[in-house]
């Protein structure tokens, strides 16, 4: 399942567990972090995570760039 939230692309996966992969779209990077979420929690769990890591990443870009 891919997800599009705030610039980024959310590719998630569950093998036994759930993961998520975050792609920058306008430059098509995989960032280097991943977030993961034990079999036994909903999806939601990690979207929401995945997320909160993209809230992350662009607060800390929108510093740099001040």
């Amino acid at each position: 399942m891919n997800l599009n939230y705030r610039g980024h692309e959310i590719r998630i996966t569950r093998t036994g567990a759930w993961s998520a992969e975050l792609v920058e779209l306008e430059t098509g990077t995989l960032l280097p972090t991943k977030v993961t979420a034990p079999a036994a929690e909903e999806l939601i769990v990690c979207v929401g995570r995945a997320c909160s890591l993209v809230d992350l990443y662009v607060g800390a870009q929108r510093l740099r760039d001040d």
